[in-house]
């Protein structure tokens, strides 16, 4: 762990330099602006070549829990030419500090300003991040606009399954990397400082970054980009993890157990984004895990993967970690691969809360979502883990889902009610907590094209749950205002950029928190520009050209359409690790690779 000392000397020069004491400590939370964290890297900044600010638009206790943060930051850190440092955005209060005193918004790291960086990454992880990207390169002093920035301003490139349709964002972007870039991300940050610190044209350097890397879109140019995707053979695995200064909202090691999904839930982009599976070997799991666990003295792991309990040596891996002292975090379980004996190796003492994600209430529905368990199967799986001991089960639902009837809304009530009894019966400690929220089209999915309903049609869905539901269950539901801008954005065409930059110029920021309150912001600049939002969640005619068509992620729109069909039918597509399906995805070295 860093010294006392250390810690003093990196505040001392920080605060001589940018603010003093009695400001720094006058905002919430200052150590989330001080760096200097345990495993944090601080390269020479006059003898590294190369240099890239890693931009996560929201508070740094959130970016810090974020895993994509940590691979980045240690895959480019053992380059010895090139140096990675971290950028968050910072609280309310601390963004009016800097404005008041006119100072550029730094990295944690050297305390450089956001201008002084050759490249400037994006992490894309919703899009209702966009306003906080605008405040962090404002508050950076890095022009907004892509066509404003001279041949001397860093520049700025995206990434994340949020950014795969550019088209609310393109303005203020240099370029987009579509997909996964562990084995060429050294490469492009090469290039792009290479090109900024000799002054290149930047539009020509541009052209020649879409010729020569995979993955590469330039909203300037609107060039066709493939995604580009990763063997597992090049996928980069952190060895140990940055330990934050602030307490973060997911405190433990995170070890990427299997990267993409197969399953194909007609909703799901992450696993059009993400396909094919690739399964990290059990062995490298656990030397990961006993690695991070020495470096930072984490005591809980999160064995990361969109659906943990396909993965093929799970079983393997909880025998082999049950020495470790460990507390193992899992994510939303799948009642169709649920593994009832190996759960039976896990101390439901120390994993407080099982998690599912039925989606719909009923047998039927969930099988136009390509989700092939029942009830019935959900309700087995809660008596035998509350007979078991396990105490808390959380369930996710989503409500305005295509062909959805006022029975699927009631069925959400009847299935949670009877859980309910169930665990109680079995275990009279035991809670039933559920999530509500309302169903966002994504593009690259077979639902792409799919009406989103209101937020007033949201609301009544909602009250008729709640009239129904036993008041000791635990119920959230989602700020239907938050599907709404989501789904404006997620399906956008080029005019929502305006929106976004205006809704900004007005004050918008953390669009992503209750705390905030900013709807009327929002509204006010869709008045403003002539817009009706709810034009952007009408369905789509399956001949309508889409804003998104020039990007290629996922499956081929073919493939869509077919599942699309099968969906309207109540058919069920197979996992596609048992035989290919012909969704356009693999070829040449990729393919689902098992460990």
């Amino acid at each position: 762990m860093t010294s006392p000392s250390h810690c003093y000397f990196e505040c001392y020069t920080f605060n001589m330099s940018m603010l003093s004491n009695a400001e720094l400590y006058s905002v919430e939370k200052p150590s989330r602006y001080l760096g200097g964290e345990f495993n944090s890297i601080v390269k020479d900044w006059e003898k590294t070549l190369y240099k890239v600010a890693l931009l996560y638009p929201d508070l740094y206790e959130v970016g810090m829990s974020y895993h994509g943060m940590q691979l980045f930051y240690f895959l480019i850190n053992q380059e010895e030419d090139l140096l990675a440092e971290r950028v968050f955005t910072p609280a309310i209060d601390t963004i009016k500090l800097l404005r008041e005193k006119n100072l550029p918004l730094w990295s944690l790291e050297n305390k450089r300003p956001l201008y002084e960086f050759d490249v400037i990454a994006v992490h894309f992880l919703t899009e209702l991040g966009a306003t906080n990207v605008l405040e962090t390169l404002s508050l950076g002093q890095v022009p907004l606009m892509s066509s404003e920035r001279t041949n001397n301003d860093p520049y700025v490139i995206a990434g994340g399954p949020a950014i795969s349709n550019p088209s609310f964002f393109e303005p203020f972007l240099d370029a987009v990397f579509i997909g996964e870039a562990d084995d060429v991300i050294d490469e492009l940050v090469r290039f792009l400082a290479k090109a900024k610190q000799q002054c290149a044209d930047r539009r020509e350097t541009l052209s020649e970054l879409a010729k020569v890397f995979p993955g590469i879109y330039v909203p300037a140019l609107r060039n066709t980009a493939k995604e580009h995707h990763v063997i597992r053979e090049s996928i980069f695995y952190p060895t140990k993890f940055i330990v934050p200064n602030v307490e973060a909202v997911q405190e433990r090691a995170v070890v990427e157990l299997a990267r993409g999904c197969t399953r194909g839930c007609h909703f799901c982009h992450a696993s059009s984004y993400y396909r094919p599976v690739r399964e990290t070997p059990p062995h490298e799991v656990v030397e990961l895990v006993k690695s991070i666990k020495q470096t930072t003295g984490f005591t809980e792991v999160g064995l990361l993967s969109l659906s943990t309990f396909d993965y093929s040596k799970l079983s393997e891996v909880v025998d082999l970690l049950s020495g470790e002292h460990l507390s193992m975090s899992l994510p939303s379980l799948r009642l169709d691969s649920l593994d009832t004996d190996l759960l039976k190796k896990v101390d439901p003492t120390r994993h407080l809360t099982l998690t599912f994600a039925p989606e719909a209430g009923s047998d039927q529905l969930r099988k136009k979502l390509n989700k092939p368990f029942s009830n019935e199967e959900i309700l087995q799986a809660v008596d035998l883990l509350s007979k078991s001991g396990w105490s808390k089960f959380k369930f996710y639902f989503m409500v305005g889902l295509p062909e959805e009837t006022e029975k699927d809304v009631l069925d959400i009530v009847s299935l949670l009610n009877e859980a309910d009894t169930i665990a109680f019966k079995n275990n009279r400690r035991s809670r039933i907590h559920a999530t509500v929220a309302s169903f966002v089209p994504k593009p690259f999915t077979p639902f792409q094209w799919e009406r989103q309903i209101s937020p007033e049609e949201t609301l009544e869905k909602y009250t008729l749950i709640q009239k129904h539901l036993k008041k000791q269950i635990d119920v959230s539901f989602r700020n239907p205002w938050f599907s709404l801008l989501e789904g404006v954005l997620s399906r956008s065409d080029s005019k929502v950029a305006d929106l976004v930059l205006l809704a900004w110029k007005e004050g918008a920021i953390f669009d992503t928190s209750e705390q905030y309150g900013q709807h009327f912001l929002w509204q006010s600049a869709w008045e403003k520009l002539g817009m009706d939002p709810m034009e952007y969640l009408r369905a789509r005619d399956i001949e309508e050209p889409l804003p998104w068509d020039h990007i290629k992620v996922g499956p081929s729109k073919d493939f869509l359409l077919l599942q699309r069909e099968k969906s309207r039918k109540g058919l069920l597509t197979p996992d596609c690790r048992m035989s290919c399906l012909g969704c356009g995805v693999c070829g040449g070295d990729l393919w689902p690779t098992l460990a």
